[in-house]
């Protein structure tokens, strides 16, 4: 008798078993014909666009490391790889980039002891090699200190194929670090106190290209004198407010003096604010 009880709960259980699949293959035959067909499917970019870094030769490794941490905290998968350049047009390449990096980092190295001018020739090989040897057509170009003269000369001579989606520039002395400009004003220079550096540099702005998206970074400092004046970091204005379609300029408040602006993490999110 207890033998034919369990054999019948057996029996019911597996039967119970049996009709629950059947409903759920029913069910979902069901909601696969409710289904409504996808009408749009979102995709991320995955163009190579890279973030190349053209940073004062003065620094520190220390202090590079520090900038460049900074400016790629917000997407550090991103490989980093380095493009150094001798003055007779070597370009040695240091580093590989993943498939996966579509958003990568190229810090240039430029030889010290030449001309501002042979500087910005030395960028615009680096570049175009950099572009065959790393597959990408569009890129951004960020500088620091010396680096962004050399930018800024280079944007005035390169071709539209090599010109950057967006330029940055911070802390660049473009009316020099002598003690007759430290001038704690935002307004531009006026003539009479313009270095011949400068006047060079705004008497060539036409060459721009004006679709160049331009921003600006200068440091004020609330304890200690600065090495770049605050009106010469932002005395590129004259070059490029009036030349292309998109300018910005941002001041940030340490509280020491070329360190500050390298620590602080606001320079990372104001590059890719404007730049995303």
């Amino acid at each position: 008798m207890k033998a034919t009880t369990k054999q019948v709960l057996t029996g019911a259980a597996w039967l119970a078993v049996l009709l629950a699949m059947i409903g759920g293959v029913i069910l979902w035959q069901h909601q696969v014909r409710k289904a409504k067909p996808v009408t749009a499917v979102t995709v991320t970019s995955t163009e190579r666009i890279p973030m190349v870094l053209l940073l004062d030769s003065h620094l520190t490794h220390q202090q590079n490391q520090q900038l460049t941490a900074n400016i790629q905290h917000n997407s550090a998968s991103q490989t980093l790889v380095t493009a150094k350049a001798s003055t007779n047009g070597t370009v040695v390449f240091k580093g590989q980039l993943l498939n996966s990096d579509n958003r990568p980092y190229i810090q240039v190295q430029l030889p010290t002891g030449i001309s501002t001018t042979k500087k910005a020739q030395l960028l615009k090989r680096v570049l175009g090699l950099a572009q065959q040897h790393f597959k990408f057509r569009r890129f951004n170009l960020v500088s620091y200190g010396d680096g962004g003269l050399t930018a800024t000369t280079y944007v005035e001579q390169t071709t539209i194929a090599l010109t950057p989606q967006h330029l940055v520039l911070i802390a660049t002395p473009f009316n020099g670090t002598g003690s007759q400009n430290r001038r704690r004003k935002t307004t531009p220079v006026a003539a009479k106190n313009q270095t011949a550096a400068l006047k060079t540099l705004i008497a060539k702005r036409k060459t721009i290209n004006l679709k160049l998206q331009v921003l600006i970074i200068a440091e004020k400092s609330a304890k200690s004198k600065q090495t770049i004046p605050l009106q010469s970091a932002l005395a590129g204005q004259s070059i490029f407010k009036p030349t292309v379609k998109r300018y910005q300029q941002h001041v940030v408040r340490t509280w020491r003096t070329e360190s500050g602006i390298m620590n602080s993490r606001r320079i990372g999110n104001i590059i890719q604010s404007f730049i995303n």
